[in-house]
């Protein structure tokens, strides 16, 4: 395989590839051009036909032709080389048996011929012009249909079957494309009569079929797929890669949609970034696939209607499950998994009776908003475990049993911090101890073990003695801000440099304590004596961080749950004017609103890169 890169790179002209995207001009041996990875007027970037490679003195990026093809198509190293492969006519050397080659190139061709046959019949027929109508009354233009290839199989018994063989195909090569179907009767036309959507693979190659029934008394299900076959694999494909791979590099996150016409409305509507689950939970094989891409974020879209708004917590627990089972397989294979393996799981449910079909065509502001609002998975499913317990938290059993269902979820998240922060969003809500929590997960089976508490001296002993009456105080401050001020009297030293104002301290103490911290005073010694008591009694249960996460980071993003869920409780507030003021009123709320959204997903978006960020660090620092 090393010896296929080097015959490809030095067969492939680089000049001519890179000129697809990238107006060139000669310049000496070179050929110069604007970026196409930054923004730039004048030309930065060269690409040098000799050394088969490209450089951008503005931006830094470099490469070859295999990385131009991963960074402008979003392809993996071995995509890439089959794509060029194919355009340097090199055959790739590989331990597939040639017979099982021909196979795929065989029904890769079937797929492709039944494509062409499906877009003739949409263009060239009478049922095929009301499919065609039916999809211009859904919104979906010319332009649309042409990009996705959207087509109409005929209603007739063996109209594909008898073309396919006017093309030299069997019908046994049919059957294993998926497109044909052998009955008792014989081999007839697997789709009749329905819309038709290829589904890709991410090289843009038809593998497999959708289809839409055209009428309310039609055999068989509303919608219909090919079965899983050599090409296709439903749980190991997502609808749309092809199209949204670029969108999703460029954007760093990618969208989750069930429906195919959900991520068709979403790219027509601008949404680049889009993919489609085709109905199913996201699997863990897909998972895999977009955590392969490298992006930062990914958000799930759960339907608005009122089957997705009851089955919220349960369908967020399977994207759970499928997230920890590819952290878990990558644990196995000898990798070491922190906070997530590259990609973060955000969830947002749309209002009700919408779906992003709808909110595409009709308010794609809305759903741009409802996007960059989306919650964090583990985040996502705590919520909905509180509102199910909403209203009887204050029965002793009850309580137990809602922490019993939050530290279920919570004790499968490895990292650290992390799972401090959602000790103690559950325990802000159950009105708990963080520590109380701790203690409980501990005794759960297959629980992570708790933060150590850091030592204390005789010094420190005495300090919390002292405190004891400010204890019961120091209690009732909300979690967040405990945990926090409880690292920073551990490691003052970090209060001058952590991105917080005093206002951002809720409780009168905590903001006094932090002024002084912040201004270079020691948490015992240079203190008033009411404020070293705060300082003692927060100090006193502070996480030894020192073993496995840098104390700067930790702090930093405890700060940053601080102003998320500080931004979170502005947002339900204005909300709640908002839905109190007349309509002449609601302009400037309104866009209160709308600031308040995309300031907490720039947030939320920052943590996440530092949480990242921490568990690299320390990936790097125990491999030294």
């Amino acid at each position: 395989m090393p010896g296929d890169f080097d015959l490809v790179k030095e067969r492939i002209d680089i000049v001519a590839l890179v000129g697809e995207k990238v107006a060139l001009k000669r310049a000496g041996r070179a050929y110069k051009g604007l970026c196409p990875f930054h923004a730039e007027k004048t030309p930065s970037f060269t690409v040098d036909p000799d050394r088969r490679t490209y450089h951008c003195f503005g931006c830094g990026e470099q490469g070859d032709c295999f990385t131009w093809l991963e960074k402008t198509e979003g392809l993996e190293a071995i995509e890439a080389l089959k794509v060029l492969a194919e355009r340097a006519g090199v055959e790739l050397t590989t331990r597939r048996p040639p017979a099982e080659r021909e196979r795929e190139t065989r029904l890769l061709q079937v797929a492709d011929t039944a494509r062409f046959y499906y877009r003739q019949a949409l263009k060239g027929t009478e049922r095929g012009n009301a499919a065609a109508a039916y999809l211009a009354k859904r919104g979906i233009t010319p332009e649309t249909i042409e990009r996705f290839g959207l087509g109409y199989a005929p209603d007739l018994r063996d109209g594909l079957l008898l073309y396919l063989k006017k093309k030299g195909f069997t019908e046994e090569e049919g059957v294993a494309a998926g497109v044909l179907l052998q009955t008792e009767r014989g081999t007839v036309d697997r789709f009749r009569d329905r819309l038709m959507v290829p589904i890709n693979d991410a090289r843009g190659r038809a593998i497999s079929f959708g289809g839409r029934a055209m009428r309310a008394d039609q055999p068989g299900p509303k919608y219909m797929n090919t079965p899983n076959t050599l090409l296709f694999n439903k749980s190991a494909t997502l609808y749309a890669l092809d199209a949204a791979r670029p969108g999703i590099r460029a954007a760093g996150a990618a969208v989750i949609v069930e429906g195919y016409f959900d991520a068709i409305a979403c790219h027509q509507a601008g949404f680049g970034n889009v993919v489609a689950s085709m109905g199913t939970a996201l699997t863990e094989q897909q998972y895999r696939i977009l955590d392969n891409l490298k992006a930062e974020r990914a958000i799930v879209a759960f339907d608005g209607d009122a089957a997705g708004q009851r089955s919220a917590e349960s369908r967020g627990r399977e994207l759970l499950q499928a997230v920890q089972r590819h952290r878990q397989a990558a644990l196995r294979s000898g990798g070491r998994v922190e906070t997530r393996t590259g990609l973060g799981m955000y969830v947002t449910v749309l209002p009700e009776n919408t779906d992003p079909d709808d909110l595409a065509r009709e308010d794609p502001r809305r759903l741009r908003a409802l996007l960059d609002g989306a919650e964090e998975l583990v985040t996502f499913v705590i919520e909905r475990i509180r509102d199910r317990w909403k209203g009887r938290l204050a029965d002793p059993e009850a309580r137990l049993r809602f922490l019993d269902d939050a530290l279920s979820v919570i004790r499968e998240e490895p990292e650290t911090v992390r799972r401090e922060m959602y000790l103690t969003t559950v325990a802000n809500t159950a009105g708990v101890d963080p520590a109380f929590l701790r203690q409980r997960l501990e005794r759960l089976p297959g629980a992570p073990p708790a933060p150590r508490a850091a030592p204390t001296g005789a010094g420190g002993s005495e300090a919390a003695r002292t405190a004891s009456g400010t204890g019961a105080a120091v209690k009732q401050t909300p979690t967040v801000e405990r945990y926090l001020m409880a690292l920073l009297t551990r490691f003052p030293e970090e209060a001058a440099r952590v991105d917080l104002v005093p206002e951002d301290f809720a409780t009168p103490e905590l903001r006094a304590l932090f002024e002084h911290l912040q201004a270079g005073k020691g948490p015992s010694t240079d203190l008033p004596a009411e404020l070293a008591a705060v300082a003692a009694a927060v100090g006193a249960s502070a996480p030894d961080m020192a073993d496995d996460v840098a104390p700067g980071r930790a702090i930093e993003i405890a700060a940053l749950s601080l102003r998320e869920q500080n931004l979170r409780r502005r947002l339900d507030e204005v909300r709640a004017d908002l839905a109190a003021q007349a309509v002449d009123d609601v302009g400037a709320l309104d866009a209160e609103v709308t600031r308040l959204v995309t300031e907490l997903g720039d947030l939320m978006r920052r943590r996440e890169r530092r949480t990242v960020l921490q568990s690299q660090t320390e990936r790097e620092e125990e491999s030294e």
